[in-house]
């Protein structure tokens, strides 16, 4: 046998006698590091997968407000003045064709839910505000208008940062990479200066988010203000944006004050 040939028997160990109980340790020790390679593959396969985040149905979606909403205020009610705003509101968030089906409400608009002080708008906003399909922050008008002002992180830069859609964690949010914003009581903000330059916020963000694509049915508002109040504070151009950007969804003007 040459030297060659019996560095090949070597290496297969073939000359090794080994006992019964070596072998049967041999064995189980080749099944334990197999076991580890299969749970790891099917962990990395798991981690790696593309996540399926649920759809809801306008059903599950009404379920799913009816939840959150205890979580933001423990004792909210559905009466004869919400409920069928918030079954409205599910269809919207659901994405489901009935919410078009009389022609006056677009799905491919915004909300904005106009009703008296202490009707529960904003609690209703907040409850619907993480969904499957349409996603938004809420931040109220005054925050805005009081961001402008800031000596840093002020004027254009709180402009652009409201006139665009919000990074966010797709997993926290239903795979969305990117939210709307709902802006709080519309019309409870001031104009505002920086350096000296006075400028309605809210008034340019409106039209800033009209010009943008795909902003349209990202951005909801919540307003105490008729029709002609919103084109006294901010004029018939910004009036007439908003029209064509936001379906007008109204409580009844009976509608009880539950802060009181």
């Amino acid at each position: 046998m040459t030297q060659l040939q019996e560095a090949k028997v070597m290496e297969n160990y073939d000359h090794i006698i080994l006992t019964d109980e070596e072998k049967r340790e041999a064995l189980r020790l080749a099944r334990k590091r197999k076991h580890f390679a299969i749970q790891s593959k099917k962990y990395w396969d798991k981690v790696n997968a593309p996540v399926e985040y649920p759809r809801f149905d306008s059903e599950q979606m009404y379920f799913w407000f009816e939840k959150s909403v205890k979580t933001i205020q423990s004792d909210f009610k559905l009466n004869e003045y919400n409920r069928f705003i918030i079954s409205l509101l599910s269809y919207y968030f659901s994405e489901d064709p009935r919410f078009e089906e009389n022609g006056q409400y677009s799905l491919n608009k915004g909300i904005m839910l106009v009703g008296p002080v202490g009707c529960g708008k904003t609690t209703i906003m907040r409850a619907f505000q993480v969904n499957p399909s349409n996603g938004y922050a809420i931040v109220s008008s005054r925050r805005v208008s009081e961001e402008y002002t800031d000596k840093t992180e002020g004027g254009n830069i709180a402009i652009d940062k409201y006139s665009n859609l919000l990074a966010v964690y797709p997993r926290q949010n239903f795979g969305q990479s990117e939210i709307g914003y709902c802006f709080d009581d519309l019309g409870t903000e001031n104009a505002k200066k920086h350096f000296g330059n006075e400028v309605d916020v809210m008034g340019n963000i409106i039209l800033n988010r009209y010009d943008l694509p795909g902003n349209k049915n990202k951005t909801h508002f919540t307003a105490n203000l008729a029709a002609d109040e919103i084109e006294e504070l901010y004029g018939p151009r910004v009036r007439s944006r908003l029209r064509e950007m936001c379906n007008f969804i109204e409580f009844s003007p009976n509608s009880p004050d539950y802060r009181r």
